[in-house]
């Protein structure tokens, strides 16, 4: 080979990983699935023979909207006759607010007229309270994605809702060792989601685990992946592209 053919060869070999050094590294793609980002098991706030069940599987629920209600007659009557306790001294107290400001009566009794009236009211609150209590409320916006209580039945400790939160949802990617530091919290990212979406969506770089799995090599990083419009069910395979 002539001194002509191996210099360009050389520089053949020099200019080539220059040009793949230009092109940059492809962006790496790892497979996933998409979560909900909230599952919750709710139980009854109290034990009780259940009345009412306001929700079906698969109905969407506002955080603080009701679910269900159990048995509350007995709460209902002292709700009632705290009430009229209550309202009882109320009007009492305005009856002699002319003779306190005038000091017709004495200390002592306005303070027993005040102290009755207050403590009437807070007995009231603690009734309103415990019948409250009686209904059970959605802790989160979601999908009610499982009801195990019917009315008649008696609800106890064990949890008779599966809520799942959907927006955002949660997609959790594993990466090799070798690309720690190179992902930012904030970053964008192209979820490729599979049937029955077929299509790209943005999500953003929420969690970026400090701590590197010696067995594997790996770490973990969460995306959220917006669903105002909740339609993208939980569950769907998907490919994530940084």
């Amino acid at each position: 080979m002539s001194m002509k053919s191996c210099a360009g060869l050389t520089l053949a070999a020099i200019a080539m990983p220059a040009s793949l050094a230009a092109a940059g590294p492809s962006p790496a793609q790892v497979s996933c699935v998409v979560l909900p980002n909230q599952h919750l098991n709710v139980a009854s706030s109290v034990p009780g023979i259940i009345r009412a069940v306001s929700v079906q599987r698969g109905d969407f629920v506002r955080a603080g909207q009701p679910l269900m209600r159990v048995a509350s007659d007995m709460e209902s009557a002292q709700l009632k006759l705290a009430a009229t306790k209550a309202d009882m001294l109320r009007r009492k107290l305005a009856r002699n607010a002319e003779a306190i400001q005038k000091h017709l009566i004495s200390d002592q009794e306005r303070d027993q007229l005040e102290s009755d009236a207050r403590l009437a009211q807070q007995e009231y609150e603690v009734a309103r309270r415990a019948v409250a209590q009686k209904t059970t409320v959605s802790p989160i916006s979601g999908i009610v994605a499982n009801r195990k209580a019917e009315p008649g039945q008696y609800a106890g400790t064990d949890p008779v809702f599966e809520l799942v939160s959907l927006n955002p949802l949660r997609v959790e990617l594993v990466f090799r060792v070798g690309a720690y530091g190179t992902i930012k919290r904030g970053q964008t990212v192209a979820i490729d989601l599979g049937p029955p979406v077929n299509g790209t969506r943005r999500g953003t770089v929420a969690i970026v685990d400090r701590v590197i799995d010696a067995r594997s090599g790996t770490f973990g990083v969460r995306v959220n992946l917006p669903n105002a419009d909740l339609k993208i069910p939980s569950g769907v395979a998907c490919k994530a592209a940084l």
